[in-house]
């Protein structure tokens, strides 16, 4: 089949139809281009979430697990860190870690999302996040009603380290 090329700029006065696939140059449509008459729908949009978990600044860190998210569509976590928040453990209280895991229930059976845990120890810096390990192929995928859940592991008998935030990267498709 041959093609017609314009040069100039073409204006159209009616509809205009394709008989197959458009190409679009990336970012010609934007909000301008949507109209409140004729919204793009909720599956076709994805949302960004940053998901945070937290223990109270100046208290002694304890193990916790924690509810993050309720999918409401399909998804996928996109990376996690975790970091210690105003103290972390020293000297008598080196052994004193936490490890940190995400996980996703799909029908109350547990799945990882990560390869490894994040172990946060004496090494780490205070504010400094530290990044997963890796996510793991399968179980980063999630599905309507998964559930994200944090499993915050004390390992150590010191309460030297204090505050916690673990942060989660996710996104899924938009549902109403």
């Amino acid at each position: 089949m041959s093609k017609t090329n314009f040069a100039e700029d073409v204006h159209f006065e009616g509809s205009v139809s394709f008989g197959g696939a458009v190409g679009l140059p990336v970012s010609c449509v934007g909000n301008t281009q949507v109209k409140d008459t004729d919204p793009i729908e909720s599956d076709k949009v994805e949302s960004q979430f940053a998901l945070t978990y937290a223990q109270e600044e100046g208290a002694a860190l304890v193990s916790a697990t924690k509810i993050l998210h309720v999918c409401k569509g399909a998804g996928e976590v996109l990376g996690i860190s975790a970091s210690f928040g105003s103290v972390i453990p020293t000297g008598n209280a080196a052994a004193e870690s936490i490890t940190v895991q995400v996980v996703k229930h799909t029908a109350a059976v547990p799945d990882d999302v990560m390869t490894a845990v994040i172990q946060l120890d004496d090494g780490n810096v205070v504010y400094t996040p530290e990044d997963d390990a890796g996510l793991d192929g399968t179980g980063k995928i999630t599905a309507v009603n998964d559930i994200l859940e944090v499993v915050v592991t004390k390992v150590g008998a010191e309460v030297v380290a204090r505050g916690l935030v673990v942060r989660v990267s996710y996104k899924e498709v938009s549902v109403t």
